[in-house]
């Protein structure tokens, strides 16, 4: 599914979460490297899955893997920017959630960046795809 190009702002998400920019996310043009962005992704998110306490991301015998991600990029960020990650999650299905998420720089209301991020939940035994439990189900909807 591609990303459009519309800007988003602050209440299109449901979740947030701060994210300090480090020195070493500028690349040698001055601007947080594209990589950089996925990472900030990466953290809304899990950050969300921790918070939510309805699975073990450290212990249990499922676990989540990217299948899909995307990013546009709008506005520069770099450091010394503050970031906050936007999180609504457009899609639970059986095995897998699509998340959409935005980046706001320095308390800016609209995107400098927007991006989706597509997890499946797979056994580490058989590394193949496992139903999403119910609880984590029912807790993902307050962001959807």
């Amino acid at each position: 599914m591609a990303l459009e190009n519309k800007l988003k702002i602050k209440q299109d998400y449901k979740y947030f979460c701060e994210i300090s920019t480090r020195w070493n996310d500028n690349d040698v043009r001055w601007h947080v490297n594209n990589a950089k962005y996925y990472e900030f992704f990466d953290t809304v998110i899990n950050k969300m899955l921790m918070e939510l306490n309805s699975v073990s991301l450290k212990a249990g015998k499922n676990i989540f893997v990217t299948a899909e991600t995307g990013c546009k990029y709008f506005e520069e960020i770099s450091f010394p920017d503050k970031i906050i990650a936007g999180l609504k999650i457009d899609y639970i299905g059986n095995t897998s959630i699509r998340y959409d998420i935005g980046l706001f720089k320095n308390n800016f209301n609209k995107t400098s960046a927007k991006g989706f991020f597509v997890h499946v939940l797979i056994n580490q035994n058989t590394k193949k795809p496992s139903p999403i439990p119910l609880k984590l189900k029912n807790d993902l909807k307050l962001y959807a």
